[in-house]
């Protein structure tokens, strides 16, 4: 849509753009529910205990209302969701710098 192009582009100009806050975590999320942190989306494919969520939100992971959000992001493979929660303690840590640290391609930008 050619407004909202312009929008953005004033918003750029005119630098209206805030960073965003962290929002507070939440409740622990249903399986199947999407977690993001700044640009990455996970899918929760494997049902987590209040332990993981509790680790999962002190490294910045958050639910989001997907219905009311315009904003792209990079989807994190299945397979490394699955590692990292399945992982121990130990792996976790090493797992999570992985999928952060990961350059992801501009062509799976969702």
């Amino acid at each position: 849509m050619l407004i909202d192009v312009i929008k953005n582009s004033l918003r750029n100009i005119f630098r209206v753009r805030n960073q965003r806050a962290v929002t507070p975590a939440g409740p622990k999320p249903a399986f199947g529910s999407t977690i993001v942190l700044k640009r990455l989306k996970m899918q929760l494919i494997v049902p987590i205990d209040y332990e993981q969520w509790d680790w999962l939100t002190e490294k910045g992971w958050r639910t989001l209302d997907m219905r009311q959000n315009r904003r792209r992001y990079f989807r994190v493979q299945r397979k490394a969701v699955t590692r990292l929660l399945h992982a121990s303690q130990d792996d976790r840590e090493a797992l999570h710098q992985q999928i952060v640290e990961y350059r992801y391609d501009k062509k799976r930008l969702h």
